[in-house]
């Protein structure tokens, strides 16, 4: 094993705050029958929802409250793996914490295909292969934790610098067989023709605003950013020179991500070098301030709902995918909403819908039933 890996048993809460702070973003905007921010956007009347329009739709590729969830949450996944791998170092052999990450990345993978996948449908014609964040994750899990295993930290950033100029080179000098129209567009580009190529009927179903085969170099370039910050965050150094470093390290990154956007579009679908560094440099951002309120100055009542949420991800993630929770919410507040003007009574239900799955995550919190994969 790598003696590079730090090692820490002090549990740092703002990492599970942030993590459920992922996970709402993710609840509030895409699964699980809570649109909060939608509903949210629509109190304020039609103005407001065409002013804030760009933030809450897929057709907008760039840096929003819409896309960075993902994002964030695989570069948590990236940040605790210098502390998990560290600790599992001590505990057991070399060939049980080999067989663990790959257990971990395949169960991860396969979670992927239940939730994004319809693999419980049991319909081929239905299913859809390498499509969900879990399948990303478990790919990049199984990456970045070997490289962890078996490097030291200036190796990992090399090949860091290495994916990201990589995604660079592929859009730059391999265009799509036979496209003559821009490399980056949702028609075509050479991420959708390996995808046509390589899953076929299969792919991901919303073609165009997302590509998902060579978005993995860039998937894996996020949550490896995520183990280069996790190497500070779990070193020796004292907080308050923890927190100084993150914000400057968060703010590093977004400006060159921003710089590098000239030249290189930032671009979700694409999952783009610049748009991932933008992407975890916000993500960076937010790690130092939740650090700095929770782990530094000790206020940590305030991300008591997001730690909830953060400490069982992978439950309610799947959770989300397999249920409805606004029709269980319309059990409490449905005849309610009848009397009520319809944005607000959209508002009440996505609010209904996103208490159900808190107080479901908050009742296996209070049970100590955590979900580990």
């Amino acid at each position: 094993m790598s003696e590079q890996i730090p090692v820490r048993k002090e549990r740092i809460v703002s990492v599970d705050a942030l993590r459920g702070l992922a996970m709402f973003m993710i609840l509030a905007t895409q699964i699980g029958g809570a649109p909060i921010f939608k509903t949210f956007v629509g109190l304020f009347g039609p103005r407001f929802v065409e002013a804030t329009s760009n933030q809450l739709t897929w057709a907008n590729q760039s840096v929003t409250i819409l896309n960075v969830p993902q994002s964030l949450f695989i570069f948590v996944v990236g940040l605790v793996i210098p502390f998990s791998l560290g600790n599992r170092v001590l505990r057991t052999d070399r060939k049980t914490v080999h067989l663990h990450v790959i257990f971990r990345s395949a169960i991860l993978f396969v979670l992927g295909m239940i939730a994004g996948g319809h693999l419980l449908s049991f319909d081929w014609n239905k299913f859809y292969f390498y499509n969900n964040v879990l399948e990303y994750i478990g790919i990049g899990y199984l990456f970045c934790a070997l490289l962890v295993l078996h490097s030291a930290p200036k190796a990992q950033y090399a090949v860091l610098a290495f994916l990201l100029l990589l995604v660079w080179g592929i859009y730059l000098f391999i265009p799509a067989p036979g496209w003559q129209g821009d490399r980056y567009s949702q028609e075509m580009n050479i991420g959708i023709y390996l995808d046509q190529v390589v899953l076929g009927r299969h792919g991901h179903p919303f073609k165009g605003n997302w590509t998902a085969v060579l978005n993995t170099i860039g998937q894996i370039s996020n949550m490896l950013l995520g183990v280069v910050v996790g190497h500070l965050l779990f070193s020796s150094r004292p907080k308050p020179q923890k927190t100084k470093v993150l914000f400057l390290s968060g703010l590093a990154m977004c400006v060159a991500g921003l710089v590098w956007g000239f030249f290189f579009p930032s671009l979700r679908n694409c999952m783009t070098s610049s748009y991932v560094l933008q992407a975890c440099g916000i993500s960076t951002l937010l790690l130092a301030l939740f650090f700095l309120l929770i782990d530094v100055w000790g206020y940590s009542r305030w991300a008591f709902f997001f730690t909830v949420f953060g400490m069982n991800s992978i439950a309610i993630y799947m959770m989300a995918h397999l249920f409805k929770f606004n029709l269980i919410g319309d059990i409490f507040v449905g005849g309610l909403c009848r009397f009520l003007p319809p944005e607000v009574g959209s508002f009440i239900q996505a609010v209904a819908a996103m208490t159900v799955m808190w107080l479901i995550i908050y009742y296996m919190y209070c049970k100590g039933t955590f979900l580990k994969v």
